[in-house]
């Protein structure tokens, strides 16, 4: 008999907007009380196993600068700060963004899967990938952009909820634009386990 795999939300999508206007410094996408609740990663007693696929998805409104680049980088944990903290899982090319669009819809999916449980801290391994991506200027044909992230090799990760705070329990995005005068507001994420 094949094994059988159900799908499951780990947690209620997050319903109310959160807006960030983030500078040229990295710049969490939600705060840690954003990331707990909406994208949580199991740790401790609740670890995953090996093999654990989690697919996650975030989606709003995106307000560019004048000119620039973006850069996105995914994080193991929630943070120890709105500027720092987590473990680094790969973060993208500083990609140029359309110049000056208001409030267009943008949309941020992929998956992370654990490889290595271990009792120690900062010894689980995990591998993430993902793509960020938006239209670009409207009513003009392939002017929309994509911003591909993520591992380029095994990751060390904390799924035992001992190691360095704000390096487990949730999963988080910092964004890094190259000049001021971004909006980014996330208005939905959704957050599953495949296996």
């Amino acid at each position: 008999m094949a094994r059988q795999y159900f799908n499951s939300a780990l947690s209620d999508a997050l319903i109310v907007a959160a807006s960030i206007t983030p500078t040229t410094a990295k710049t969490f996408l939600l705060t840690q009380a954003q990331a707990n609740q909406a994208l949580p990663l199991p740790y401790g007693q609740a670890a995953p196993f090996a093999g654990q696929i989690f697919r996650f998805a975030l989606g709003g409104l995106i307000t560019t600068p004048a000119t620039g680049t973006l850069i996105i980088d995914p994080v193991h944990g929630n943070g120890a700060t709105s500027t720092t903290g987590g473990t680094d899982m790969g973060a993208s090319p500083a990609q140029t963004v359309t110049a000056s669009l208001s409030s267009i819809p943008w949309r941020m999916e992929g998956e992370l899967i654990y490889r290595l449980i271990s009792g120690a801290a900062t010894a689980s391994t995990a591998w993430l990938v993902g793509n960020f991506w938006s239209q670009g200027t409207l009513a003009t044909a392939g002017g929309g952009w994509t911003i591909p992230f993520g591992s380029t090799a095994v990751v060390s990760v904390d799924t035992t909820g001992t190691g360095t705070a704000g390096t487990f329990g949730a999963l988080n995005f910092y964004v890094t634009f190259s000049v001021t005068g971004a909006t980014i507001i996330t208005e939905y994420t959704a957050m599953q386990s495949l296996n």
